[in-house]
C-alpha cells in the first residue's frame, strides 16, 4: 500500500529505474557457460585429457568464492559488493585476454631464445675460425716481432751514433 502511494507520489520512481534483479547462477550454469565460452581457447595438443573441464571447474570456483567473500563483506562492513553473471562473464574474458597476452610474451622469450642461441652458435664456428687462423700466423707474427727488433736495435745505434 505505501509502495503504491510512493508511486502516485513520485512517477520517477517507475518511469526513471530500472529494477535489476540479480539471482544466484546455479553451479550446472556457471559450469556450461565457463565451458562454452572455454571451447573457443587452443590450449594445444600438449593440454591432458580433462584440462578444459578443470580450467572451467576453477573458474565456477573462484565466482563461488567471491560471492561467499562478498557476503561476508557486507557482515562486517555493511557494504554491498555486488558478484553478477555479468561479472562471471568478464572474469572469464579476462582469463582469456590474459592467456592469450603471456601466450604472446612467452612466444617472443622463446623465439629471442632460440635466435640467442643461433647467434651464439655463428660466434663460437667464427672465433674457431680465428683461433686456426691466429695459429697458421704465429711463425709469421714471431717472424715480424725478430724483425721489429732489430730495426729497433738499429735504430738505438744510429740513434747514439747521431
Amino acid at each position: 500500500d505505501n509502495f503504491r502511494r510512493w508511486c502516485r507520489q513520485f512517477p520517477s520512481l517507475v518511469n526513471c529505474c530500472a529494477i535489476d534483479w540479480f539471482d544466484k547462477w546455479p553451479r550446472e550454469a556457471l559450469m556450461a557457460v565457463a565451458n562454452r565460452l572455454m571451447e573457443e581457447v587452443e590450449f594445444g595438443d600438449s593440454a591432458p585429457e580433462g584440462f578444459l573441464q578443470s580450467i572451467a571447474e576453477t573458474c565456477v570456483d573462484i565466482h563461488i568464492i567471491v560471492g561467499q567473500a562478498s557476503e561476508r563483506f557486507y557482515e562486517e562492513l555493511r557494504r554491498y559488493f555486488f558478484v553478477t553473471p555479468t561479472s562471471y562473464l568478464e572474469f572469464i574474458s579476462l582469463y582469456i585476454s590474459l592467456l592469450e597476452e603471456k601466450r604472446t610474451e612467452t612466444t617472443t622469450a622463446i623465439n629471442r631464445i632460440k635466435n640467442g642461441k643461433v647467434k651464439m652458435k655463428e660466434t663460437n664456428a667464427e672465433v674457431d675460425v680465428m683461433q686456426v687462423e691466429l695459429t697458421q700466423m704465429q711463425p709469421l707474427l714471431q717472424e715480424a716481432r725478430t724483425k721489429t727488433e732489430a730495426m729497433m736495435a738499429d735504430l738505438t745505434v744510429r740513434k747514439a751514433k747521431a
